[in-house]
């Protein structure tokens, strides 16, 4: 992918307004939209042609921003959402890592930081402010708790590949089975987690100890 489409879910109309100029300035984004809250992001989601990327605050009016990214997740899951937020507390990082968010930053991130968590989002990664990484960190340092979500051993082998970074494809080779049955696991497990991507399983399974 040469250029990425983004968009801005913010209400603060100066910062949108200013993360807006910065975006479309830069090289590696073809275009830029902003909008002050998610019923009206939605809204365009519904009859205009995605975007790559969405950059979403969490205090929004009317709908939050963990909300309007658990409805992308289950109606427009090819899109890479990342939290650029304010709140920096553990509850509200895996909380929006569980609803289906690719990745978390805080306002206080540079523009270049902003930058490279598109990119690094869209191509698959999960940026993490440095503080915010500690949390992701202290979850692995946790001792494994009971399995009380019935996952069958071979999901949970899955769910740890997913939680050092491997792809499908990845899993498939090293587990010597197809992707398609990969894809199958990944069903089971976002059903029994009650998750809607990736990212969100890994950050749930952390959580409830499940992997470490």
């Amino acid at each position: 992918m040469n250029s990425i489409d983004v968009w801005i879910v913010e209400d603060d109309a100066d910062y949108r307004r200013m993360l807006t100029r910065v975006l479309d300035r830069s090289p590696q984004i073809a275009s830029c939209r902003d909008f002050p809250s998610c019923i009206s992001f939605l809204d365009a989601i519904k009859t205009e042609k995605h975007p790559h990327a969405v950059l979403m605050d969490l205090g929004l009016p009317r709908m939050s921003g963990i909300t309007g990214i658990k409805e992308l997740s289950q109606n427009a899951p090819d899109i890479a959402v990342i939290v650029l937020t304010v709140f920096g507390e553990k509850e509200k990082v895996l909380e929006a890592l569980e609803a289906g968010a690719s990745g978390y930053l805080l306002k206080t991130a540079t523009t270049a930081e902003i930058r490279k968590g598109i990119q690094d989002a869209v191509w698959g990664g999960t940026p993490l402010s440095a503080s915010v990484a500690r949390f992701v960190l202290e979850e692995y340092r946790k001792p494994a708790l009971a399995n009380d979500f019935k996952l069958a051993a071979r999901e949970i082998e899955v769910l740890h590949k997913l939680s050092l970074g491997h792809s499908v494809k990845e899993i498939s080779s090293s587990l010597e089975i197809s992707q398609a049955t990969v894809s199958t696991y990944l069903r089971r497990i976002y059903s029994k987690l009650d998750v809607q991507s990736q990212s969100g399983a890994v950050a749930k399974a952390l959580r409830s100890g499940i992997i470490e």
